[in-house]
């Protein structure tokens, strides 16, 4: 189900902060994926690429620390102020 913000944002509030982290986390996400996967297709027909390897792996951790920011500052209070 899509994340739906109803009125104006206000970037002081928690539960926005939060939901536009989750955004970020699912845009990182997708350019992720699309790089790596035609990274990958590029160096399967015609190319070696030595680095590849390195390079999706690096990315991974860059994104999965992204992904524990994201809970890390996740507000306290979420349940409470989503009711």
């Amino acid at each position: 189900m899509p994340i739906k913000w109803y009125g104006n944002g206000d970037s002081e509030d928690p539960i926005y902060k939060h939901f536009s982290r989750i955004v970020n986390f699912v845009i990182h996400c997708m350019v992720f994926t699309a790089v790596v996967s035609g990274t990958w297709l590029f160096k399967e027909i015609k190319h070696d690429l030595v680095f590849f390897n390195n390079f999706a792996i690096a990315w991974a951790v860059i994104l999965s620390s992204h992904l524990l920011f994201v809970f890390i500052k996740k507000p306290k209070d979420y349940k409470k102020q989503s009711t």
